[in-house]
């Protein structure tokens, strides 16, 4: 499938990203109203039962089954909405949500539990594949993207990510792919709301251990508590400047 941004120079991809995404058949808020409604479900849900249940939020789980659990929601919870429309994918060579009317609006779930504002593929992503037959599946296309860190859901994006997008880590042994900085740039447009006040203040730029132990000096948390600080640390008050520049609601 050849990129719609083949040829486009790199100033024009916003407009272009912006242009696909307002002709898919979900929209910003339905993807935000699922999303939260699918994270409060996936942490609480019960492992067991009867006396040996245990909730999910007492459970250490990585990040990656996380982010398994939600796509799998996700997906149910569109399928429920409108199963004439929706529906999880069902076989290797199928995107994460299968849009049935027109498969070009399928689309893929990807999600990290790493404290920051990046999402990874796994090291295929990142290669080329010269027999297309060979691939799995269309890894070209819609992608919503999901940033948490432990139970906190800090960032929803929709865009598009071409194959050619994804970079292999350079080391032989990498298992990871990732995404330069123009494609977070310019071809996945944030989707803000209230629920970013209850990321971690570590996912700033800029804050590392130091910093993040001035903001727990102050009791300082989350982006809601920084947002909220009233204090007189020249440090936290230049971070409480540039949250404006994170489109935080």
């Amino acid at each position: 499938m050849p990129s719609p941004y083949q040829a486009l120079p790199e100033e024009e991809w916003l407009m272009k990203t912006q242009h696909l995404v307002e002709s898919h058949p979900l929209d910003f808020e339905t993807i935000k109203a699922v999303s939260l409604k699918c994270w409060k479900t996936l942490w609480s849900t019960t492992v067991g039962e009867d006396k040996l249940a245990i909730n999910l939020s007492e459970l250490d789980i990585p990040a990656t089954i996380v982010g398994y659990f939600f796509e799998k929601l996700f997906a149910k919870e569109l399928e429920l909405i409108n199963p004439k429309i929706w529906r999880g994918g069902r076989s290797k060579e199928e995107k994460d949500i299968v849009y049935i009317p027109d498969n070009s609006y399928s689309l893929e779930i990807k999600s990290s539990g790493q404290m920051g504002d990046k999402i990874f593929g796994n090291r295929s992503y990142g290669q080329s594949v010269e027999n297309i037959e060979l691939e799995k599946k269309e890894k070209s296309g819609y992608y919503i993207t999901v940033n948490f860190y432990k139970q906190s859901l800090n960032l929803i994006r929709f865009g598009w990510i071409d194959h050619s997008d994804w970079k292999a880590q350079k080391s032989e042994t990498g298992q990871a792919a990732g995404l330069e900085t123009k494609v977070y740039k310019y071809k996945l447009i944030k989707i803000p709301g209230d629920y970013q006040l209850n990321a971690p203040v570590g996912i700033l730029n800029g804050v590392g251990p130091i910093t993040l132990d001035i903001f727990n000096q102050e009791n300082i948390l989350t982006i809601q508590d920084l947002k909220n600080y009233q204090g007189c640390n020249e440090k936290i008050l230049k971070f409480q400047k540039k949250l404006d520049d994170y489109n935080f609601s």
